[in-house]
């Protein structure tokens, strides 16, 4: 080891240390407009390990998360976003200040989507789907499914312990988002619809946590 590389290093970032999040006491992340642009001009930057996801791929990963809860922590579904398997910090996030930066918008992005989605009547009005045409959405469909898809995977159970309305769902998101599917006038009217009958049918918030209990009104 050069005298150099020994004098700096322990200013090297100690990645181990990193813990993921626990998104059930994380507290409140604001996500806006200037939140979403900047995680979408970091996620588009060079420098990330191969494979990681940009915001289309991201909102389908995370929606998935939400939408078909997964019983599984955020070390596991956390670095599938930067390109990783196993609970590893990248270079392009290796500094502390970066990583929790980082850590806070996509929280900030999870808690935002599930508020839409959690509203009456359910919708995403910010999602990346809307809006586009043409060649952008079919680009912003394949991605969106395949973070949606890879997030499914995360489930050992699958399709089996769900009800055929929720299977139905998920094969029209497939179906709508296959890299192989011809471009539909609805398609993202139809992936997103499909999102919400989902959302009809969760039992938990995923990474956020059980549904909030809606308290009995008292009997008269």
């Amino acid at each position: 080891m050069s005298s150099l590389s020994r004098r700096y290093r322990s200013a090297q970032p100690d990645r181990g240390e990193y813990l993921p999040p626990n998104l059930r006491s994380f507290g409140a992340a604001p996500f806006g407009a200037s939140q979403r642009a900047r995680l979408s001009t970091w996620l588009g930057e060079a420098g990330w390990p191969r494979g990681h996801m940009e915001l289309a791929e991201l909102e389908g990963f995370l929606v998935a998360l939400i939408a078909w809860p997964v019983g599984i922590s955020s070390g596991a579904w956390l670095p599938l976003i930067w390109g990783e398997r196993g609970w590893k910090v990248p270079t392009k996030i290796a500094a502390r200040a970066k990583y929790e930066e980082f850590v806070a918008l996509v929280v900030g992005f999870v808690q935002d989507l599930d508020r839409q989605l959690s509203t009456s009547p359910r919708q995403i009005q910010s999602s990346v789907l809307c809006g586009s045409s043409g060649r952008e959405q079919v680009g912003g469909l394949h991605h969106w499914g395949r973070g949606f898809m890879t997030a499914l995977a995360l489930d050992g159970h699958g399709l089996r312990v769900r009800s055929p309305a929720a299977g139905a769902a998920v094969r029209t998101i497939a179906s709508r988002t296959s890299s192989s599917a011809p471009l539909g006038s609805q398609d993202a009217a139809e992936v997103l619809s499909a999102v919400i009958a989902l959302m009809e049918q969760r039992t938990s918030r995923g990474p956020l946590g059980p549904l909030e209990s809606v308290v009995p009104l008292d009997p008269p």
